[in-house]
């Protein structure tokens, strides 16, 4: 007895049966994934790029001033309350970090334009990073006059590999090594600076005094000890001019102050609800258009007394076989884009499988509703008036 042969559902053929149209509706479709994943993309790269540098540090709990909001933010804390943390139960050690964007520039050595970059400035003999390159090489900077620089800095900055020679604060300065940070929405560029040498480019009068006043302090805690708890201990122990984080918290301080309190997030949010729009328009062409096609045809299975759910399901079907089949070369190209821009500007574009499934669940949704909005000229039809 022969096996019966698999059934071909109807909604795949009407998809499939008229190959140029299939691909063109493909097209329209991933058209739709691209613009969402590009602005999904960006959005998170705003984020992502912004607590890099939090995630870079070898740290369990972040102070900084309570009057400083956000990195770029430039609102400094004076030394002592490490020396107060690290008297604090629980507390392993507390190291200071230096941050300096406003005063700091760099000369292409190719091109002699300088440019504004961000130094991050560090005892080298402290474990402050467990950033790749950053970490390995922090010993180089004990040299004078020497600096690691982001190799995903933007290319105005010239050459970023070590051994380059340049200027730094109109000093000059010679490159030791490379480290992977990247560039956000305020700084273009990073280096990472000794405190020595943070002392010597930008002390001005008094050298040493630049060191009294920290921008983030980072704290590491005892072997098996809650960050949360020796967090509260350092809030009661410290005076109120600090703010006092577990790493988690400060992360999330900062992606929702970018995301709340600066338009751009609304921005990529409104830009990613047009690329649905755009999507369910372009789908429900595309499903009308097949729908008028086949409409003979589907009047002629409402004759033979299918009910109105046959259909419906039908142009279900149709729309989530069109969303997968879409989504598929929309995704591809998405990350082809994510990579080159991601090489040029420095921001980290990633598209993890949370986002690429973000990104599949709309447009899933996005040719749902296109198709319930082109069912209603099926169900509408008359079959006695189509055979007249």
């Amino acid at each position: 007895m022969a096996a019966p042969k698999k059934r071909v559902p109807l909604a795949w053929r009407n998809l499939t049966h008229d190959v140029w149209r299939l691909l063109i509706a493909l097209a329209g479709v991933a058209f739709a994934v691209l613009l969402m994943c590009m602005q999904v993309g960006f959005q998170n790269a705003l984020f992502d790029s912004t607590v890099a540098l939090v995630e870079g540090l070898n740290a369990d709990i972040i102070i900084t001033s309570r009057a400083r909001y956000t990195l770029s933010v430039r609102e400094t804390f004076t030394r002592r309350r490490l020396s107060q943390a690290e008297a604090t139960p629980g507390v392993k050690a507390a190291f200071p970090l230096y941050i300096e964007a406003g005063l700091s520039s760099w000369k292409n050595p190719e091109t002699g334009i300088t440019y504004p970059i961000r130094v991050l400035a560090f005892d080298p003999y402290q474990p402050v990073w467990r950033m790749p390159g950053a970490r390995e090489q922090a010993h180089e900077l004990r040299q004078a006059n020497t600096v690691l620089i982001d190799e995903r800095s933007k290319s105005e900055y010239g050459p970023r590999r070590a051994g380059v020679v340049t200027e730094l604060a109109g000093q000059k300065v010679r490159v030791v090594g490379t480290f992977q940070l990247g560039t956000d929405f305020a700084n273009d560029g990073n280096v990472l600076i000794s405190t020595a040498n943070f002392v010597r480019y930008f002390g001005g009068p008094g050298n040493g005094k630049i060191l009294t006043e920290v921008d983030v302090g980072l704290v590491q805690t005892e072997p098996g000890r809650d960050a949360r708890q020796v967090k509260q201990s350092l809030i009661a122990t410290l005076p109120d001019d600090v703010a006092v984080f577990t790493r988690d918290e400060f992360t999330r301080q900062e992606r929702d102050f970018w995301r709340e309190s600066t338009p751009i997030g609304y921005i990529f949010t409104f830009g990613t609800a047009l690329g649905f729009l755009v999507g369910v328009i372009i789908c429900y062409q595309i499903l009308y258009a097949d729908i008028a096609d086949h409409l003979a045809e589907f009047a002629t299975l409402k004759a033979m007394g299918y009910r109105p759910r046959y259909f419906v399901w039908l142009v279900l079907q149709e729309s989530i076989f069109l969303s997968f089949l879409g989504f598929i070369p929309g995704a591809i190209v998405s990350s082809a884009l994510y990579a080159v821009v991601g090489q040029y500007t420095g921001l980290l574009m990633r598209l993890t499988p949370a986002r690429a499934g973000l990104v599949l669940v709309l447009t899933i949704a996005m040719c749902i509703v296109s198709g319930l909005l082109a069912m209603r000229r099926l169900l509408r039809a008359d079959p006695a008036e189509l055979f007249s």
